[in-house]
């Protein structure tokens, strides 16, 4: 059975989630966020197998524990192939905006728009969702949606960034999981969960 947990991961409050099978422990992680150390913790509490390490966009606040925790668990990194250049400037992850220009190392996995993958334990798919930054993606996994900054619970993503924001694109992405079954969990990449049918009738932006 797949589960999912998650902690929240440095200052902007980035949900960095575990999706992982509760038998054999094997676990994707999406999004570890700046603070790498609470994530490792949490790895250990569950007593997780990480085998890939996923970000939803390229900007600092979901990157940047990138390098440490693809390092001690030594495991691929993956982004869409667009957002791949975000990783390597710190100007384009917008981290000089903080005071703490970061570059992450390449990653070896990119994705193509839109992709059937599959991992040890499940299988899912990769959702092309650009307006937040010209490479955002959404993962589906079974029932649960990873939305990244692209859909909130009752809001989406700024358009106003570096990186690419498009508000005409977003809402272009939103069309897309508009689609998707009503009963589909929405992991967000900040605040509280819900779910397709709750966003079709609250927010405002699926309206």
């Amino acid at each position: 059975m797949i589960k999912v947990d998650y902690v929240i991961s440095g200052e902007l409050e980035v949900n960095c989630y575990f999706v992982y099978d509760d038998i054999t422990q094997k676990a994707i992680i999406i999004d570890p966020g700046q603070d790498d150390e609470t994530v490792i913790n949490k790895i250990n509490a569950l007593n997780l197998k990480p085998e890939l390490l996923i970000n939803t966009h390229g900007h600092f606040d979901h990157i940047l524990a990138d390098d440490i925790i693809r390092k001690k668990y030594n495991i691929p990194l993956a982004i869409h192939k667009i957002d791949l250049p975000m990783l390597l400037d710190s100007s384009e992850n917008a981290s000089t905006m903080i005071g703490i220009p970061t570059e992450i190392k390449p990653a070896e996995i990119l994705f193509d728009k839109e992709e059937e993958k599959e991992a040890s334990f499940c299988k899912y798919s990769i959702i092309y969702t650009p307006g937040h930054t010209h490479g955002s993606i959404c993962i589906l996994m079974n029932e649960f949606l990873f939305s990244g900054d692209t859909l909130f619970c009752g809001s989406i993503g700024r358009t106003d960034l570096p990186g690419g924001g498009n508000y005409q694109e977003i809402i272009q992405s939103l069309n897309k999981l508009k689609k998707l079954n009503k009963k589909i969990i929405v992991y967000p990449g900040h605040g509280p969960s819900s779910t397709i049918e709750q966003e079709l009738l609250n927010n405002p932006f699926l309206r």
